[in-house]
């Protein structure tokens, strides 16, 4: 009985509060249509300041949402530098789709939004973002389902994948 209570105060003594990234998975249509923008991008350079923010400037090439930025400008996207704050980790010379909102003027993303090097899309999920299915159709809620079995009624035009449901 002793060594379990020296064991608990032990193990006690070395916990200590701690905080991180949290995120409830989103599919890219629900991502791309609670944010401000939505753009393909290529990383020309990232710069590292005290306030621990990370600004990348980046080339638009394509925008999916709205008509800023326009394809060609240069911008700067701002991100925490650390990922246990949700920051953003992009390589330079790139290509993403970056999702994000604009705060006080400033293009913003993090962990939580869909940002994902470009070529790894899905060819459907290309032909949706060109297409303009996923910002067209935002008034569909997707849903995530957990198990073997999804209740879902097709009333979005999105098709189902495996492990999210469209209601």
């Amino acid at each position: 009985m002793r060594v379990d209570v020296l064991l608990f105060l032990v193990f006690a003594c070395c916990v200590r509060p701690s905080s991180s990234c949290s995120c409830f998975p989103t599919h890219v249509q629900t991502s791309i249509c609670q944010a401000d923008y939505a753009i393909k991008a290529t990383i020309l350079s990232v710069q590292d300041s005290e306030d621990f923010t990370l600004r990348y400037n980046v080339t638009v090439e394509m925008n999916f949402k709205t008509g800023q930025p326009t394809p060609s400008s240069v911008i700067s996207i701002f991100t925490t530098n650390n990922s246990a704050l949700c920051g953003v980790y992009f390589s330079v010379g790139e290509t993403y789709l970056i999702v994000g909102n604009i705060v006080n003027g400033e293009y913003r993303t993090n962990l939580c939004f869909w940002n994902i090097i470009f070529s790894d899309l899905s060819d459907f999920q290309m032909f949706a973002l060109k297409r303009r299915i996923y910002v067209n159709n935002c008034d569909c809620e997707i849903y995530q389902c957990f198990g073997l079995e999804c209740q879902s009624e097709a009333d979005c035009i999105v098709p189902p994948e495996q492990t999210y449901c469209y209601y």
